[in-house]
């Protein structure tokens, strides 16, 4: 397939890797599993499969080791600690809370790049910043329950939902500011650790209890293809124009586990999450405008 232009390209992988990811919730709310089984199935399966894909690229085989260096450690423990709070978040919450908080993890690499990159924190961040965190008081603020959803504490679920956010803005920062470092390879020894973190406290007996199959197709097949295509798309096109397309996730992934599973969120909780993300949609257009001029 010809592209008029590279940006175009990378639009298309970043867009099909986005659209791969929007069910992957649907497919952990179908495994059944508890959350240290299902860590330790999502975990192994994903990082196997990245680790496998980051030995066949010679750029990341080359800088394969550069992965145990200390910046290195740090990062994998940053994804290795997101991955465990969004486990944590969708078995014991609201899918459709967990994905409005994850959806302001663009901000928050806008404010540790400020820290460690030492780039301008622009306008645009600190407006979107105060109107996301209006949208997430909303979504928090309403007691009632979401209709199939786990009986968890909400404000538990926002807690896990922010913390992902944090070490996903933080994971991509860190990232940018060191290239040579294999994003594949670091994602994938994030998930054996999570897999590690799920074996210390999983019930042997019961290891293969759930829907084996759907947690496969997250682990084997969602997650780490979706997470290539996203990564590919960056030699492409802007960064902001992936996060953009990120928001296919918070869009369609309540919309998945509503369709098939009737987890129905509440009228605030929706409220809430629409003003999330006309902000972030918003943000990333001016953002983009500005970066034309």
């Amino acid at each position: 397939m010809k592209f008029k232009s590279e940006n175009a390209k990378g639009i298309l992988i970043a867009f099909l890797g986005a659209l791969l990811l929007t069910p992957d919730t649907l497919f952990m709310r179908l495994s059944e599993m508890d959350v240290w089984t299902m860590l330790f199935w999502r975990g192994f399966q994903m990082g196997a499969i990245l680790i496998l894909m980051t030995l066949s690229i010679k750029e990341y085989r080359e800088n394969f080791f550069l992965i145990f260096k200390k910046i290195g450690a740090l990062i994998v423990l940053i994804q290795a600690s997101g991955s465990v709070f969004f486990t944590l978040g969708i078995v014991n919450s609201s899918v459709a809370l967990i994905l409005f908080c994850i959806a302001t993890s663009p901000l928050f690499a806008a404010f540790f790049s400020l820290i460690i990159l030492k780039e301008k924190l622009k306008r645009p961040t600190i407006y979107a910043s105060i109107f996301c965190l209006i949208g997430i008081i909303i979504v928090v603020t309403d007691p009632s329950k979401v209709l199939n959803a786990p009986d968890g504490s909400i404000v538990f679920g926002t807690v896990c939902g922010l913390f992902t956010a944090i070490s996903l803005g933080l994971y991509f920062v860190l990232l940018r500011a060191n290239p040579k470092i294999p994003a594949f390879g670091t994602t994938g020894f994030g998930a054996i650790i999570t897999g590690f973190v799920g074996l210390l406290f999983i019930d042997l007996g019961q290891i293969f209890a759930g829907n084996f199959l759907a947690i496969s197709i997250s682990g084997l097949i969602i997650l780490p293809l979706s997470f290539a295509a996203l990564a590919y798309a960056t030699r492409y096109t802007y960064a902001s124009n992936i996060s953009l397309l990120m928001l296919l996730e918070t869009i369609f992934g309540p919309l998945w586990v509503w369709v098939f599973l009737k987890e129905t969120p509440n009228a605030q909780m929706l409220f809430g999450g629409i003003i999330v993300i006309i902000t972030l949609t918003i943000y990333f257009i001016v953002l983009r405008a500005g970066e034309k001029n």
